[in-house]
């Protein structure tokens, strides 16, 4: 026999989990969207609408589940702007194309010149992929415009 409370305790956790996976899709979701350069604030109403839509969330639900977007909203964006400050200083510095050459040097130390080839054109393939969906991006928000 269970124990009574084994029942709840279950379903909060599937609901929990739940919620946790919605919200990884979400940030994903976010973060592919996060190039249009929206605030922390209208990036967390939108996963809040779009959850409260999904997930048919009450007033109260929603509100709870809106300043908890915007709680880690506004901290992405903080790391987000630190990791642009670094990137940026490193750019300026050189440090970026140095270490990229290093890191290609030792590649080819390990690979061989077919496995090399390959591993490069496959860094060429996701660097026009990634073009390619900022591209997207831009042309959406556009289109939104």
């Amino acid at each position: 026999m269970s124990h009574p409370y084994t029942t709840k305790q279950n379903e909060d956790m599937k609901q929990g989990m739940m919620i946790a996976a919605f919200t990884l899709l979400m940030a994903a979701s976010a973060q592919a969207q996060e190039r249009q350069v929206r605030t922390p604030q209208e990036r967390a109403k939108a996963q809040t609408e779009r959850m409260t839509r999904e997930l048919a969330l009450s007033p109260d639900q929603a509100a709870k589940v809106e300043a908890i977007h915007l709680k880690y909203a506004e901290q992405a964006e903080v790391m987000r702007k630190e990791r642009e400050a670094q990137r940026a200083a490193m750019e300026k510095e050189g440090k970026g194309k140095d270490m990229r050459a290093a890191r290609e040097a030792d590649m080819k130390a390990v690979l061989t010149s077919e496995q090399y080839e390959k591993w490069l054109a496959q860094r060429e393939a996701m660097k026009e992929q990634h073009m390619q969906q900022r591209k997207e991006s831009r042309d959406d928000q556009k289109e939104r415009e």
